[in-house]
């Protein structure tokens, strides 16, 4: 997404949407609560933009001792989506890496993978709240994977 467009939804949901709720229906409860606690609107709603335009990913690793499960979906506007799902046996792993995503919560576990074929296939999985020891825990036990494949 472009910067400009992000600009424009944000001046779009921080203020044209509190504006028509005061303006169009002041009486009904949302109207009153903009009304009455404006100053909450603008803290609260780029909050609600940053988790919707960024957001939050769920993710499931297990490692057992032949096949890796790896899944990984947005929280709140994935649930519509299909989900990012990967099951495979150890000796496809190639490498691994994770990159922090700027300005987010989120970290990306890259994983390449080699098939029957000698064809080379690379994987994104989006993290949310990735701590720095399960990271390391995730990358020990790939780290022993991809020795064992050597």
């Amino acid at each position: 997404m472009s910067a400009t467009f992000l600009t424009v939804v944000f001046i779009i949901i921080i203020f044209v949407i509190p504006l028509i709720f005061v303006n169009a229906i002041p009486e009904s409860l949302i109207g009153n609560y903009f009304i009455n606690h404006i100053s909450y609107t603008y803290l609260i709603l780029p909050i609600i933009l940053y988790i919707i335009v960024t957001g939050f990913y769920f993710y499931s690793i297990k490692i057992d001792t032949y096949i890796m499960h790896i899944t990984s979906y947005r929280t709140i506007s994935g649930l519509l989506k299909a989900r990012n799902y990967i099951e495979l046996p150890h000796d496809m792993l190639r490498q691994f890496s994770f990159f922090n995503r700027p300005f987010t919560v989120n970290k990306t576990l890259m994983i390449k993978l080699k098939d029957v074929n000698g064809k080379r296939i690379i994987k994104r999985f989006n993290i949310s709240f990735l701590s720095k020891s399960e990271e390391r825990k995730i990358s020990k036990v790939l780290d022993q994977i991809i020795a064992k494949n050597s």
